[in-house]
């Protein structure tokens, strides 16, 4: 186990000197360069491969099954906490403690007393890359600045999940009128549908409540109490259909999995150019 955080921490090193060298050749040539600090980082900073997994895939599970699903989802920086960070699963936060090595950070006591790393790209884009070997082989995720302004950062990760996975215009499928067009914003609220006006998807093990592996969407209604409603979506093989089945109640057990029903809504997507 020494041997493989010692190769973690040699990878780790190697990349981030890499990043440096080039820095300062920039660095020479431009007249400055940065490092990472507490205040250069202050912020929301969101899993980004993982996000742009699901858009390809069209599918949560699909991102997390073949890949992986990224230590945190989220990291947030604040000023007054120089010397921490608070990590985000989508279920819980909690601190780490952060040591600066110029753009190298390694987050003390990530998981049975391991440290993770993430290294600032303080040149071109400014993302990080995270390289996690605590439960074996190591693995690497981007993460981006947001600039989404929630609460949290898990609330900016949300968004930008739900961007890549709704993003475009929705057209029902059994209405023709062009007025029924529909529209998923990122920060969870959908225009112009009589139906339902707010949704979130599923990102953590207790909320995948169907019996076979299915993403899970929430939709209710902001002004009307107790209109939450769990469906199974899934879209197409180009993503452009995507199709909404309803969840059966399991009477013996409201905690038990759910059989998935027939088809509640359809609809046809018209992604962005």
């Amino acid at each position: 186990m020494k041997y493989g955080l010692f190769f973690l921490l040699l990878s780790v090193l190697m990349w981030s000197a890499c990043q440096q060298d080039n820095s300062r050749a920039q660095g020479e040539t431009s007249g400055s360069t940065t490092q990472a600090s507490p205040l250069i980082l202050a912020g929301q900073w969101i899993a980004m491969d993982f996000c742009a997994r699901a858009n390809q895939y069209g599918s949560v599970l699909g991102a997390m099954n073949n890949a992986h699903v990224p230590y945190a989802f989220a990291f947030e920086f604040l000023p007054d906490l120089p010397d921490s960070v608070i990590c985000y699963d989508g279920s819980r936060s909690w601190k780490l403690p952060v040591k600066y090595n110029r753009d190298t950070l390694e987050l003390s006591n990530a998981f049975e007393g391991k440290s993770i790393f993430l290294v600032y790209h303080s040149q071109g884009e400014k993302d990080m890359t995270l390289f996690d070997g605590t439960k074996g082989r190591t693995r690497m995720d981007r993460f981006i600045k947001s600039s989404a302004n929630t609460p949290n950062a898990f609330g900016a990760f949300m968004v930008a999940l739900h961007h890549n996975l709704f993003s475009g215009s929705i057209i029902p499928l059994d209405r023709s009128n062009s007025r029924d067009t529909l529209l998923f914003t990122p920060g969870g609220s959908i225009l112009r549908w009589k139906d339902y006006d707010t949704y979130r998807v599923c990102v953590t093990s207790d909320c995948f409540t169907a019996k076979e592996p299915s993403d899970i969407i929430i939709l209710s209604r902001s002004d009307k109490p107790d209109t939450e409603k769990r469906f199974v979506f899934r879209y197409n093989a180009t993503n452009d259909t995507l199709t909404l089945y309803h969840l059966l109640p399991n009477r013996s057990d409201e905690k038990a999995a759910q059989d998935i029903g027939g088809i509640a809504y359809r609809f046809r997507r018209l992604q962005p150019q």
